[in-house]
């Protein structure tokens, strides 16, 4: 069985249905996406049938990379490492949204620089800076391409994590951004708990197999921050996503035939979303360069 790079525990915390005060660090250990409505589903290795599956994907699929995994919800993974008790009940930020990194895996030069673009998306638009990985860094995450797919844990977590982008499939700008926003601590938005006021989920049509993806977060343990359903958010799937028989299996309430899922990168909403769980008064100079060779 295929082994992660690195070894790392989750950690579970107190919700809290806060935003972080500007001088108290410890606020950031809480305020992410709640995972406990997937239950242990999250916890597991990284498999090479999911790799399979993301290489028979091209620029006609009806789907995005990041929701062809084996995984759950196609692409959320915690290493099943024996020393965790429970489920995540909330997931961490990083500390004043610095979020170190460090590249483990082969990528060419063009491909770090899809990385690196991405990557400045969010530092034009919000107060989340990502860095190379100092040697005083205690958490940071990894950069692979293992054959295994597109994935990533989601939010801080107590120990080196990564982030999974097969190459050259999975290097592409918005799933970059997406395993990009779970690993800063966001979930999926079909995932949220007011979802079935604005689109309708059409069990006939998924696979059995895939049926968990579909679950919302519980209304009393989540928040999306008072920010409106964003149907083009960049954590949005595609109609079709997990489909059994190439029928759709999400649909816009009142707008059955709209496309659902990411167009042009990030939306004016998933922005809003960022800066108030992280609480940036002001952006990052779009000029703060990312060493990324």
């Amino acid at each position: 069985m295929f082994k992660f790079m690195v070894y790392f525990s989750a950690i579970s915390v107190n919700l809290i249905h806060c935003l972080p005060s500007k001088n108290n660090t410890a606020d950031y250990d809480s305020g992410g996406a709640d995972l406990s409505y997937l239950g242990r589903s999250v916890f597991g290795e990284p498999n090479e049938e999911s790799g399979k599956r993301v290489e028979q994907w091209n620029k006609s699929s009806k789907v995005k990379p990041q929701e062809l995994g084996t995984y759950a919800e196609g692409d959320i993974l915690f290493p099943n490492d024996g020393k965790r008790n429970g489920v995540i009940s909330e997931t961490a930020r990083w500390p004043n949204g610095v979020v170190p990194f460090q590249f483990g895996g082969m990528f060419s030069k063009e491909q770090k620089e899809m990385i690196k673009k991405a990557m400045m998306e969010f530092h034009k638009a919000t107060c989340i800076r990502f860095r190379r990985r100092e040697p005083n860094d205690t958490n940071w995450f990894w950069i692979t391409n293992n054959r295994t797919g597109c994935w990533a844990s989601i939010g801080r977590i107590s120990r080196p994590q990564a982030i999974n982008l097969q190459a050259p499939i999975c290097v592409h700008h918005e799933t970059i951004m997406h395993e990009l926003l779970h690993t800063i601590g966001f979930g999926h938005e079909q995932s949220r708990s007011d979802r079935d006021s604005y689109v309708t989920i059409h069990w006939a049509n998924i696979a059995k197999e895939y049926e968990n993806a579909f679950k919302k977060a519980e209304k009393n343990l989540s928040t999306s921050f008072g920010i409106p359903y964003d149907y083009n958010s960049v954590m949005h799937y595609s109609n079709e996503a997990f489909s059994k028989n190439g029928n759709w299996t999400i649909t816009a309430k009142g707008n059955s035939s709209m496309l659902l899922g990411p167009r042009n990168g990030f939306t004016e909403n998933d922005i809003k979303q960022i800066n108030l769980m992280y609480n940036c008064t002001k952006q990052n100079s779009s000029d703060i360069d990312i060493d990324i060779m």
